[in-house]
């Protein structure tokens, strides 16, 4: 089985339409496709403005996280039904596809979901003040990736790995964390340390700005 974003609006008719939603301002159209070539669309509203489009298929072709403009969905792509689908908010920035624990991993702001092919396992907050948790990949037993703070979001990307068995969310170590009632700051401890650009330029795309330059 197979999800992909289509990038034009399917034919009416064609294959079967299930739509997950009532109120549709504008839509993201998902094309699923069996191992027999067998084809349906699912429809889900979309705020093509902002947030995060992206479909993830587990390993076994039972289910599907759909996220469009950051709301995830949880689909049965066998029976084409909804499982769950998450709040508006926080809404998804990041999602991988874990293996060995098999999980949907998606990052908000501030936590981190965790799902299997039929439900919502964990939803885990992170203790730190964090501006966006940004999974990239998965080594061994645990999910990496960038984790933007609120105190430093312009400065510098931080490090993070979420383990999957314990679900712990934990900060890369060249950095130092401070807490000061509802306030924390975070401050480079590894002078060898260079910051990641990606950052800055999510959120010039975010705003709707190319690059830093004028090219």
């Amino acid at each position: 089985m197979s999800g992909k974003i289509l990038n034009t609006t399917p034919i009416s008719g064609e294959f079967t339409e299930i739509h997950f939603g009532e109120h549709f301002t504008s839509q993201l159209w998902i094309e699923f496709e069996n191992n027999d070539f067998e084809k349906w669309y699912g429809c889900f509203p979309n705020d093509s403005r902002f947030g995060l489009n992206k479909v993830l298929i587990d390993k076994y072709n039972k289910s599907g996280l759909v996220i469009s403009s950051g709301v995830g969905y949880l689909i049965n792509i066998t029976t084409k039904e909804l499982i769950l689908k998450t709040e508006e908010y926080p809404l998804i920035e990041s999602a991988i596809l874990s293996e060995n624990p098999d999980y949907f991993i998606a990052g908000t702001f501030y936590s981190v979901y965790v799902f299997d092919s039929e439900t919502l396992i964990k939803e885990v907050i992170s203790d730190f003040m964090a501006d966006g948790i940004y999974f990239k990949t998965q080594q061994n037993k645990k999910a990496i990736g960038d984790l933007a703070t609120a105190e430093n979001q312009y400065d510098f990307n931080v490090d993070f790995e979420f383990d999957l068995e314990s679900f712990e969310l934990t900060m890369n170590k060249k950095f130092q964390r401070k807490r000061f009632g509802a306030f924390e700051t975070v401050k480079v401890v590894d002078k060898n340390y260079k910051p990641s650009p990606n950052l800055i330029q999510r959120l010039l795309h975010k705003f709707g700005f190319k690059s830093l330059t004028n090219d």
